[in-house]
């Protein structure tokens, strides 16, 4: 899993998508290939439904500046600057 999850991310950065599906993983932390050097600065919308997140990076709002959507479900408190995002989904 670890590994197709690199994969996609690694596809995502060098294609430069503005979406990114990541719903369903399992994931336990924010995977932290999302904000390694500046290659998803260009991604808007990010969709992590169905995983098992408690915190997210502090950093989010700097490392994904054009970030507009973050869906996701499970999890406890965000504190961002309120620029970066319009949309913060909590529902499932």
């Amino acid at each position: 899993m670890a590994s197709e999850l690199h994969e996609v991310i690694f596809m995502a950065k060098r294609e430069r998508h503005k979406n990114l599906f990541l719903n369903y993983r399992n994931l336990n932390i924010f995977p932290v290939e999302l904000l390694r050097d500046e290659g998803m600065q260009f991604l808007e919308r990010l969709f992590m439904k169905r995983n098992s997140l408690t915190t997210l990076p502090e950093n989010l709002a700097q490392k994904l500046p054009n970030l507009i959507e973050l869906t996701t479900v499970s999890f406890v408190a965000y504190c961002c600057s309120s620029y970066c995002l319009r949309t913060f989904d909590l529902q499932g």
